[in-house]
């Protein structure tokens, strides 16, 4: 009989070893080794120490864990395993992420056998979403093992060079009571704001039933006979990931954000969120109620002009719909172009231009005179819905020396701002003041993305909230802006630039600048150029950017352009730290 410490390599270890509470460690052929609850790395391996005490009774040592352990076939082995049976018998639940699934364990063969005759509900465990049904793994590769901590069953799989486990409570327990508790935050009627008689009705965190078709983009074919039924949830086995499902099948997976907010995805795998759906008494609800009875109200305005991208449901929309009138819009597309002197011409311009297919600079805007916003929620012109919901702000404002007043914008959104989003549009002889302008990214007060547009005499005061955020404008990109000035708190400090990025440029410093020359044909010239990203000629004429040019291939360069009179400047650009900067000298010169 072996005794003092052994190697885990030697004959008798041999199989699995066990204490009063159930599985501690196996030794296979191999000499792996599988401590309870251990990962079996080479360092844990090394950390394991085992001393026989007899032929069938070990005491094993584990970094900081201590265990007499008995041989599963020995005498006293085989009643330990037979004691472990009857106190695993009854109800348990799984203990994952703060849901309850009730398994119940009537019968089964302890260790290598355990899952043959294991008998329970449908349960989801923590190894990758492997699923427990009428027996806890088809695999033969991973033998399964079981232990008790108290009112908890542990059940260890060893497979590989790793061991995991998964942890269930006892029925009625204290931690089984709080997990019940935790789960019952679901509880209750969830809704569709778009389709508001779309809805998920939980039932004490296990149960669900579903009534609308909205699930029906999701799921196609086999949501056909889902609505009005109950199905089965299971236990949330990774990042807040909820499995719904009929059988063996799965339906469609719930992702939870906070406790307000649940997506419903066509499975766990795809993340994406295909229809959110929040608290029947949340604020979003309430709004989009109050939506679905203002859309009865301007049912005329909403036939004339539908909202042919759904505008009202996918971005910030403010009080536009109240106030917008359909014989304003008539008239006014009659004209050809737009005036507003009051809020409600004002939003009727803002709704068309935001719902109608209209094309690049085929309508244009002329203010009669001041617009006082302070009693209304206003919304951007010009948003994006993605792909062909893509609504840019691509026209021409007069504001013909008038101003509009306490402008105030709230939004979750991008491109927050009078303008939202605008590309190749322009803003002429515009005052807005005190206006308060929030948003997620791309925020200004006249424009939240600005793309190659023209501003001139424009002046803004009051404050903007959000990234990428300016004063007059937010983002922008090839824009010219002349005689305009900004009186702005942006994020709670005095901001002095007119948009974002010249900020950001503000703070790029270039070390070793390049020098570029030119001749008297104009001619600008720069030597090989190496650690910089898309060089590229810079023209300004009469201070206003006329060409950004690709120069990474070449070495000199002529603006062709130039005209008698005219005033020039050139330099070298590159994209540095996410905006394009000068990298060289500036050439000014004057064509005679």
């Amino acid at each position: 009989m072996p005794s003092g410490e052994i190697s885990d390599k030697d004959e008798f270890l041999k199989g699995i070893w066990v204490d009063e509470n159930g599985f501690v460690a196996s030794f296979s052929e191999n000499g792996r080794t599988a401590v309870f609850d251990e990962q079996t790395d080479e360092q844990t391996r090394k950390s394991v120490k085992i001393t026989a005490q007899d032929k069938d009774t070990i005491s094993i040592s584990c970094e900081d864990k201590n265990y007499t352990a008995y041989h599963a076939d020995s005498e006293k082995g085989a009643e330990l395993c037979e004691n472990l049976l009857t106190a695993a018998s009854g109800d348990w639940s799984m203990c994952e992420y703060g849901y309850a699934q009730t398994v119940e364990i009537r019968k089964f063969t302890f260790l290598t056998s355990l899952g043959n005759d294991f008998s329970g509900d449908k349960i989801t465990v923590g190894l990758e979403g492997v699923k427990l049904r009428n027996s806890l793994f088809e695999s033969d590769d991973i033998e399964t093992y079981a232990r008790l901590d108290g009112d908890k069953l542990i059940f260890i799989f060893s497979y590989g060079d790793m061991v995991s486990s998964c942890t269930l409570v006892k029925k009625d327990s204290d931690e089984y009571n709080e997990l019940i508790d935790a789960g019952s935050a679901i509880n209750g009627v969830w809704v569709d704001p778009d389709d508001l008689n779309t809805t998920l009705t939980f039932f004490a965190g296990k149960s669900l039933t579903v009534t609308g078709s909205a699930f029906k983009e999701v799921l196609g074919e086999k949501f056909d006979s889902l609505s009005g039924k109950a199905y089965d949830i299971s236990a949330k086995y990774k990042n807040d990931i909820i499995n719904v499902y009929s059988g063996d099948d799965t339906l469609f997976s719930i992702v939870m954000y906070g406790s307000d907010i649940l997506a419903v995805c066509a499975d766990s795998s795809d993340r994406y969120p295909q229809i959110l759906f929040y608290r029947e008494n949340s604020d979003e609800i309430k709004r989009a109620k109050e939506m679905q009875k203002l859309k009865k109200e301007k049912a005329d305005l909403l036939s004339a002009y539908p909202d042919n991208d759904n505008w009202l449901n996918n971005a910030e929309c403010g009080d536009i719909l109240s106030l917008a009138d359909k014989d304003h819009i008539d008239k006014c597309v009659q004209n050809g172009y737009f005036t507003a002197g009051t809020p409600q011409e004002l939003a009727s311009f803002v709704y068309y231009v935001n719902t109608q297919p209209v094309e690049q600079g085929q309508i244009s805007l002329v203010l009669t005179a001041d617009i006082d916003l302070y009693d209304y929620k206003w919304a951007p012109m010009g948003w994006s819905g993605g792909g062909n919901s893509d609504h840019p702000f691509s026209f021409c404002v007069y504001g013909e020396n008038h101003k509009i007043t306490y402008m105030k914008i709230y939004s979750d959104y991008s491109n927050a701002g009078f303008i939202g989003w605008g590309t190749v549009c322009g803003v002429f002889d515009l005052d807005i003041e005190n206006a308060i302008v929030t948003g997620d990214d791309n925020v200004g007060v006249l424009t939240g993305q600005a793309i190659m547009g023209n501003y001139r005499n424009c002046h803004v005061s009051g404050t903007v909230n959000g990234s990428s955020a300016g004063s007059l404008l937010g983002y922008e990109a090839n824009c010219d802006k002349e005689n305009c000035t900004a009186d702005v708190e942006v994020n709670g400090k005095k901001f002095d630039f007119l948009s974002w990025n010249e900020q950001q440029k503000s703070e790029i410093k270039i070390d070793d600048p390049v020098t570029i020359t030119i001749d008297e044909s104009y001619t600008v010239t720069r030597p090989e150029v190496t650690g910089y990203l898309n060089l590229g000629w810079m023209v300004y004429e009469d201070g206003k950017e006329m060409l950004h040019r690709n120069a990474e291939n070449e070495l000199s360069y002529c603006y062709f352009g130039n005209e008698s009179g005219h005033s020039y400047e050139i330099y070298l650009s590159a994209y540095v730290k996410g905006q394009y900067v000068p990298i060289s000298n500036i050439i000014k010169y004057t064509v005679k």
